[in-house]
């Protein structure tokens, strides 16, 4: 029997890039569909600073407001340390990180980062950051439409 193949490990900051904050939890423009995508070509978790207890009050909400698949609910989450998202920490050399700040990312590991811009006020709903990560990710992947 074949063993299917690993994905890559997608790891994805909450705050700033998937939703605006853990207030307002504001989901980005195209959320739903860039979750469904890039699931499609990773593993998904969610590495954030934001409580266990928070993140699952903001993904119970995502989802029942059709912001985001059913299987939101079911991601693992990893916290960092401290104020850095080192790559160790999330189990898997593997894997890649979607994250707006680049102050976040541990010193010597850029190359896991995936950049995305901070999803601010006023909160265009013309923003495609998530597009654009998408197709950076892809791109890293060497995965094609």
């Amino acid at each position: 029997m074949k063993r299917k193949k690993q994905k890559t490990l997608l790891c994805m900051d909450l705050e700033g890039t998937l939703i605006s904050n853990a207030v307002s939890q504001i989901p980005r423009p195209g959320l739903y569909a860039f979750l469904e995508s890039v699931a499609e070509v990773c593993d998904l978790m969610l590495y954030t600073s934001v409580s266990s207890a928070r993140v699952n009050v903001i993904r119970n909400l995502l989802v029942n407001e059709g912001a985001a698949p059913a299987w939101f609910l079911d991601l693992p989450v990893c916290h960092p340390g401290g104020t850095i998202k080192d790559k160790a920490r999330c189990g898997r050399s593997d894997s890649l990180l979607l994250d707006d700040q680049a102050a976040v990312i541990a010193p010597g590991e850029k190359s896991w980062w995936v950049p995305v811009a901070e999803f601010l006020p006023p909160y265009s709903e013309r923003d495609r950051e998530l597009v654009k990560a998408l197709a950076t990710i892809k791109k890293r992947l060497s995965v094609s439409d």
